[in-house]
């Protein structure tokens, strides 16, 4: 027990060092370059754009500020036409071409705002085709190529070359990386939307927000570009899928090679700073002294965000579940202000209009009182008030049907309707309330509220259809609709808006973003943005664009984009930064750990292995895992030592670290092994096993092929008075013998081939 805890010690502390390692000192030195274009003008058949020039320019001032793109090589074109932009990318190229030094990875960043259709940019009365396009951004000879276009359609430049429309997610690029990243605002059949109240396009609203902070996600300081266009992306989407012009889905497209990130902006390069506290949540704003909003960003209070903005005096507001708080901060030029609290203000609300052929008529204006102002304010219609009510049937009642609105405070019946609960509505076979309930409803078969519920629904079936502040309790099914803030307790529970709280159930369906539990046989999470909890069950499946912090607990596990960790006998995500522990684990891509007997990372780390090793003669096996954590299978060979023995054929697992990553020519990995020995002669049978730890040094000699050699420690355990010296060994050995039992400690050699 003693030598098992040493090596698990070992072990943890090895990971331990391999996740401190730092980025080494030889790492390429980088210059970036930017060309930033706009145009509000698409032609005489579309309408006049009002934002496109001001994006344009807000873009280049945080490229320059926290970008790290120097004043020269930074070109911007406001009301650009054809031949300006052709000529933007020949001065691009030249001055790429004039730095040649070696080490010197060079980067481009291309936007452009403006008008776009399926076919490419409209400038004015002109064209640029997006196959044009491409062929301009891939000439100018850069290292690494990031395209930025927030247009309508724009992501037909994606379909040209066979990209896929895809969820909020890229991959990591290192400081050798080569190729380009290709973001849209929107897909190939989507319009890009601007708002009068944001000042700006939606989709480069938010891109300027992540990058000046707010998609700090790891909080180190510095915006990656996963960071920046994950933010972006479920921003956008968050704030449009409710539009008139209809839910807007930003796509890229990416062809690069290597491993580590793209920083596209450094808060630690900036003078100024506004800290958000750790302890404000809730939907934020931050606008200049002009009230042009500036930043805008959903927090929760678990850490503090810092910001990288100007100079200047700016104005926070904190909206905390319809509750809206306000102050104003001087930011000095240099240094950091905390905002902790505020005062008491109002927000404008929402009017969009889309990018495209015709304007969209504003959006009514929307209802802004806090949910607890809302639950005990005086119903907006004007109800006659009644105490007490039998009702047999709508229409058949004890207080007399006069076609004046009612408001119950406590009705009882066979199928109970009121216009209004405030109190209790109790009716054997069911119950409708029409515009809402603060309160409860108890009924048999059926709760029905077209309006919030603010209380209880307790039936075999419950509906609230305008959204639930508190608990359904049903044995057959509840649905909610709108914002969800309590507890489905139900066979089956649906909750079609936002939900923060519990669903417990045979069968649980959560379609918008969930803060909370789901306890089920069969667990159903579609979000459409960060989702943060827990999937207890059976079977898991949590699918949609967003990012799940959560954790999912079942026999089958199904996730995308899942940020967390799947425990289960079978765990499968499209991609998951978190940890798989399972028997079967299969990932698209994971950069955390996927601990199983058969874990399949497709854009992971797998090795075949072809070794020799002190205790079996021969070895075929698999090293299957990520980045930095892998599961080591193996089959063998070997024989006793005695001359006429029988042969033992050996199975190992175990599980490792690549201390240091495989993405370099020398690499070092360490891992735990148990190996089971057998034999098929029925004269003498196999009683013990063999425990390892085992340090392997690699040196790549071909990009397929690397050889490996290392020292490890054994630990046999034999009983039944199967005690098998090993072959080779001489030195250092260590035997402790009690009864029929024998443990050996004696230390090896592991040498072969990885491919």
């Amino acid at each position: 027990m003693k030598l098992a805890t040493l090596l698990t010690l070992i072990l943890l502390a090895t990971v331990a060092r391999a996740q401190a390692a730092e980025i080494p000192a030889d790492a390429t030195a980088l210059r970036r370059f930017a060309l930033v274009a706009s145009s509000n003008d698409g032609g005489p058949s579309r309408t006049r754009l009002r934002f496109a020039n001001s994006d344009a320019e807000s873009l280049a001032r945080v490229l320059a500020s926290l970008g790290g793109v120097r004043e020269g090589d930074l070109i911007l074109l406001r009301d650009t036409t054809r031949a300006s932009l052709l000529q933007a990318f020949t001065e691009l190229r030249g001055r790429l071409g004039r730095e040649q030094r070696p080490r010197v990875r060079r980067e481009v960043f291309v936007y452009f705002s403006g008008h776009s259709d399926e076919e490419g940019l409209l400038l004015g009365g002109e064209r640029v085709s997006y196959r044009e396009l491409r062929q301009w951004i891939d000439s100018v000879g850069a290292d690494v190529r990031v395209a930025i276009l927030d247009s309508c359609a724009s992501g037909a430049l994606i379909r040209l070359k066979g990209g896929v429309h895809r969820a909020s997610f890229l991959s990591d690029l290192s400081t050798q990386a080569r190729g380009h990243a290709f973001l849209t605002a929107s897909s190939a059949d989507e319009a890009a939307q601007e708002s009068d109240r944001v000042g700006a396009a939606f989709f480069t609203h938010f891109l300027l927000s992540g990058m000046r902070g707010a998609a700090d996600a790891n909080h180190d300081r510095r915006v990656t570009l996963n960071e920046a266009y994950q933010f972006a992306y479920n921003e956008t989407l968050q704030r449009t899928e409710t539009s008139r012009a209809g839910a807007q889905h930003p796509a890229y497209d990416i062809q690069l090679a290597g491993t580590g990130e793209v920083v596209m902006t450094d808060l630690r390069v900036t003078g100024s700073r506004l800290v958000l506290a750790r302890e404000l949540a809730g939907r934020i704003y931050v606008r200049d002294e002009a009230d042009r909003l500036v930043v805008e960003l959903r927090k929760e209070p678990t850490y503090p965000v810092e910001l990288g903005l100007e100079a200047g005096r700016y104005h926070v507001v904190l909206d905390r579940d319809g509750s809206i708080s306000k102050g104003e901060v001087n930011l000095p030029g240099s240094g950091r202000v905390e905002v902790a609290a505020a005062d008491l203000a109002s927000v404008a609300p929402l009017i969009s209009f889309r990018r495209g052929d015709q304007p969209e008529p504003p959006a009514p204006p929307p209802d802004l009182a806090p949910p607890a102002v809302a639950a005990t304010a005086a119903p907006t219609r004007h109800y006659r008030h009644v105490g007490f009510d039998l009702v047999l049937a709508p229409g058949y009642r004890m207080s007399g049907a006069t076609g004046e609105p009612v408001e119950h405070a406590f009705m009882l019946g066979l199928l109970g309707h009121s216009d209004h609960v405030r109190g209790a509505q109790l009716s054997l076979a069911g119950n409708i309330a029409q515009d809402g309930v603060v309160g409860a409803q108890l009924g048999g078969a059926v709760s029905l509220s077209y309006g919030p519920v603010h209380g209880a629904q307790v039936a075999g079936y419950n509906l609230a259809m305008g959204g639930l502040h508190g608990a359904q309790v049903g044995w057959i099914g509840s649905v909610a609709s709108g914002q969800v803030h309590g507890a489905q307790v139900s066979l089956v529970n649906v909750a079609n808006g936002p939900m923060r709280g519990v669903q417990v159930g045979l069968a649980n369906v959560e379609r918008g973003t969930m803060n909370g539990v789901q306890v089920g046989l069969t667990n159903v999470l579609r979000p459409d943005g960060d989702s943060r909890g827990v999937q207890i069950g059976l079977a898991n499946v949590a699918t949609g664009g967003g990012v799940r912090d959560a954790a999912s607990v079942g026999l089958v596990n199904v996730g995308r984009k899942q940020r967390g960790v799947q425990v289960g006998l079978i765990n499968v995500a499209d991609e998951i930064d978190g940890a798989q522990v399972g028997l079967v684990s299969f990932a698209r891509k994971n950069s955390g750990a996927s601990i199983s007997l058969l874990p399949i990372v497709l854009d992971g780390e797998n090795h075949l292995t072809l070794g020799w090793t002190s205790a079996s003669a021969a070895n075929l096996g698999f090293k299957l895992g990520t980045r930095r954590v892998y599961a080591a299978l193996s089959v063998g060979i070997t024989r006793d030592t005695e001359a006429d023995g029988p042969r033992y054929y050996a199975s190992t697992f175990g599980l490792g670290v690549h201390v240091i990553p495989r993405d370099r020519r020398f690499f070092l990995d360490i891992d735990i092994t148990g190996t089971n020995f057998e034999t098929f002669s029925p004269a003498r049978q196999a009683h013990r096993n063999l425990a390892s730890l085992r340090l392997q040094a690699g040196y790549a000699v071909a990009r397929r092929l690397a050889v490996v050699v290392g020292p490890t420690l054994h630990v046999q355990t034999a009983w039944d008075n199967d005690d098998r010296r090993p072959r080779g060994v001489s030195f250092a050995e260590q035997v402790w013998t009690s009864g029929g039992t024998t443990v050996r400690l004696y230390p090896g050699l592991v040498a072969g081939l990885e491919l």
